[in-house]
């Protein structure tokens, strides 16, 4: 088509296809999933455990009951783990087959016959000129449309031509040969993942969406299934889209090709106007968009914003509902290295989806906002894909709403970069550079967002915590430092990565900014003045902030005044100077004695400066222009970034327990260890929701174990007769056994002690009643005693559990 695509680029037919299989395997394994929970097992090893799992990410601190819970768990696994890639496999063989099959249905049903040997000249050399020699071409008989198709499968590609184009062959020979090419263009580049996509669409039909709306239909009336078939009703509009955006894309791309064959811009006389619902739902793009695409073949190479908005949702979807399923199957839990693996993945995935736009982009042409809406369209993916994650039924918060912003403007920027840097790689050895680069950039600034929901709980578990007990209940300047330092628990790596933003398209223009050198070390020299006029007051807390916040002043005025002769990269490389410089004035101004210093943030300043002097150099550089630079080798840069990573590893240390705020008279003054913060344990249990946790104890067994306590009760009551004493014995054994069983009670106070006081009551009266018939001891009045209280005690219970 063009040379980007010659290249090898990927097309966006693949990434539409990516997007379908990804959701397609995200649908399967949340409705499978379902159909693995029917069983109840994870009630039930809850209630075993006495681990009641209502509060959205609280983590109960008791190890034990963890301990039992997965181990209840672990031996209900397998059938849960054949419940979910049973499911996977049953998709993609039904997919299989009719992938297989359906080009020789077609031919059977269509009653399809070879083409005539008046069009054979002309076939063999439209076919010799698109490539394609042992293309076979077939006639439908049936239809008289000017048309064809082209369909078939890996190992046999067809054109169809209608009866139709016998008489256009004749008549309209132009028109003829740009009809047949545009088929040809189809069996040379999507053939395959055409009939792929459509096989897939209807095996998703056929094992997923119809199985699952037949058993739920007559439980729509319940909210939960109800919410359940809405969020599977979204999941398949959602894969319908996908198929929909595969099956026209590939209408242009085809366009694309025929007019680079014929050398036409406009190789059809007359392009049949869409329909008003075609134009969203039909498989063939508007008139408009394929002769835009004719016209211009190079603008497909552009990363469309709809295609990176849905490739990345479906990206995320399928992680969380991998996720969930591995959580099922007691993998993915906090004793092991799951979350890095899976994070590590996510990762991965978005590294590549990164990679692919960066490298359509830059084969496209870095013009304006080419690579910031591919980064929109990405951030807002991951946001879409979270909120649509069938296991999320949490509500929007406003900290998940900023954390949403957040995550959407870096992965904007993170995706200019690489579509940057991507326009200045040469050889395949900077493309691995860059492809690593990316890599480590997208897992440290990007992976902490792959969780967004947990926003609200990390700042009511342990943020909003940590600040009260710093600064006191009122917001201040400290939480602006504080938050990011605390957030920040991979410094060593963010300290990398934000490096590599700058590094990077300095290694591959192969430069020596010496004008942001001199800038940064004087803007060094200004930090430092900063920086000692600021070491006063008795709180070392407060001081370290606001000598980094002067620090960020300072780095964005002199990346303001330099800009005038450095770009955007030199700007980054100024403020690191500057970052760098200060960290070494902070150490120096709260060093203690030896190598201790005041305050747990003056051990660490490198482990915000770089992130807010990343965030100055941007905002002051903003109208920099691009100026030729030296060419030479960046030795000093990356001994810069080597002697940052240092910093960051080794830090001086404070000294065991340091007082964070001033000493106030009537109590000890908060302390914090210099080593990096840790999550806070305490032994106190964690709090559930009541109305919650008593649903889980009735479906985990509670409503069997109460249903089997109250059937060997009436069984008893209904063998008190005379001269019934052999059958009343035994009913008395089977009230003791039942009664004498150990159950976990229910989890509400009130009822819980209903509960056991019941069972007391009718284990005392039913072994009173044993004693009596066995001639043990005599009845003293206990056995009708219990026994009545028992029974009105288990009616009372009874009802207060409905």
């Amino acid at each position: 088509m063009n040379e980007g695509e010659r290249s090898g680029v990927p097309s966006g037919t693949t990434l539409r296809f990516a997007s379908l299989v990804l959701l397609t395997i995200a649908t399967t394994l949340f409705v499978f999933g379902q159909y693995a929970n029917l069983t109840a097992d994870n009630e039930r090893c809850q209630v075993s455990s006495g681990l009641y799992l209502t509060k959205t990410y609280f983590a109960d601190p008791d190890d034990s009951k963890w301990d039992a819970y997965r181990a209840c768990l672990a031996q209900t696994a397998l059938p849960h783990a054949l419940w979910l890639f049973g499911g996977l496999v049953l998709l993609f063989a039904v997919s299989l087959l009719i992938y297989l099959v359906r080009p020789l249905w077609r031919i059977r049903m269509r009653k399809l016959v070879p083409a005539p040997e008046e069009l054979h000249e002309t076939l063999s050399e439209l076919a010799a000129q698109a490539g394609l020699p042992h293309t076979t071409f077939l006639l439908d008989p049936a239809s008289v449309r000017a048309g064809g198709a082209a369909f078939g499968n890996h190992r046999r590609k067809y054109v169809v031509l209608n009866a139709g184009m016998l008489a256009l062959h004749r008549t309209d020979r132009p028109t003829f040969r740009a009809i047949v090419l545009h088929e040809l263009a189809h069996v040379r580049s999507d053939v395959t993942i055409t009939y792929a996509t459509l096989a897939l669409w209807r095996a998703f039909v056929v094992v997923v969406l119809a199985p699952f709306l037949v058993t739920r239909a007559r439980s729509l009336q319940d909210a939960e299934t109800a919410g359940l078939v809405a969020r599977l009703t979204a999941l398949a509009v959602l894969v319908f889209l996908a198929r929909v955006a595969v099956l026209r894309a590939r209408e242009q791309h085809a366009d694309a090709f025929v007019a680079r064959w014929t050398g036409s811009a406009e190789p059809y006389r007359v392009l049949a106007p869409s329909r008003w619902w075609r134009r969203w739902f039909g498989l063939h793009p508007v008139p408009a968009a394929r002769s835009a695409a004719m016209r211009d073949p190079d603008s497909l190479l552009r990363p469309g914003f709809w295609e990176v908005l849905g490739c990345t949702a479906a990206l995320q979807l399928a992680w969380w509902h991998t996720r969930a399923a591995l959580q099922v199957l007691t993998w993915y839990r906090a004793d092991n290295q799951s979350f890095l693996v899976l994070r590590a993945g996510w990762a991965v995935l978005i590294t590549a989806l990164i990679g692919l736009i960066a490298w359509r982009g830059a084969a496209f042409g870095a013009r304006r906002g080419v690579f910031a809406w591919a980064g929109l369209a990405l951030g807002l993916g991951l946001v879409l894909g979270d909120r649509l994650d069938g296991y999320n039924f949490d509500p929007v918060a406003v900290l998940v709403v900023i954390a949403w912003a957040v995550l959407v403007g870096t992965a904007v920027l993170v995706t200019m970069w690489a579509g940057y840097c991507a326009t200045l790689v040469r050889t395949r050895w900077h493309g691995w550079f860059l492809g690593l680069s990316t890599a480590v950039v997208t897992f440290t600034l990007l992976g902490g967002f792959s969780e967004v929901r947990f926003a609200t709980a990390t700042w009511r578990d342990l943020l909003g915590p940590a600040l009260e007990t710093l600064r006191g209940p009122s917001p201040s300047l400290v939480d602006v430092v504080v938050v990011p330092f605390l957030l920040n628990s991979n410094r060593v790596l963010t300290v990398v990565s934000l490096a590599l933003v700058w590094l990077v398209p300095l290694m591959l223009r192969r430069e020596f900014p010496r004008a942001a050198a001199v800038s940064g070390a004087a803007g060094g020299v200004l930090a430092v003045a900063v920086v000692i006029l600021l070491r006063t007051g008795t709180d070392p807390l407060t001081s370290t902030v606001r000598q980094v916040v002067a620090v960020v002043i300072v780095q964005f005025v002199v990346v303001l005044v330099a800009s005038r002769w450095v770009d955007r990269v030199g700007a980054l490389l100024v403020a690191w100077l500057i970052g760098l410089v200060a960290t070494g004035a902070i150490w120096l101004t709260h060093l203690q004695g030896g190598a201790e210093v005041d305050s747990v943030l003056a051990t660490r300043p490198h482990q915000v400066l770089p992130l807010f002097g990343t965030l100055a150099a941007l905002a002051g550089s903003l109208y920099a222009v691009r100026r030729p630079q030296r060419q030479a080798r960046p030795w000093g840069p990356i001994g810069l970034a080597v002697v940052s990573v240092a910093v960051a590893s080794w830090w001086p240390k404070a000294p065991t327990a340091v007082p964070l705020l001033a000493p106030a008279p009537t109590s000890t003054p908060p302390t914090i260890s210099s080593s990096p913060p840790a999550p806070a344990t305490t032994t106190t249990s964690a709090p559930i929701d009541p109305a919650q946790a008593l649903r889980i104890w009735k479906i985990g067994g509670g409503l069997e174990r109460l249903a089997a306590v109250d059937q060997a009760n009436a069984a008893l009551w209904a063998e008190t007769k005379p001269d019934n004493d052999t059958r009343l014995e035994a009913a008395c054994a089977a009230l003791a056994q039942i009664a004498g069983e150990e159950f976990p009670p229910p989890p509400d106070p009130r009822i819980g002690a209903m509960w056991t006081e019941t069972l007391r009551s009718l284990s005392n009266g039913s072994e009173a009643c044993l004693g009596a018939y066995r001639g043990v001891r005599p009845d003293d009045g206990t056995m009708a005693r219990e026994l009545i209280k028992g029974r009105d005690q288990l009616a009372e219970l009874v009802t207060a559990l409905r």
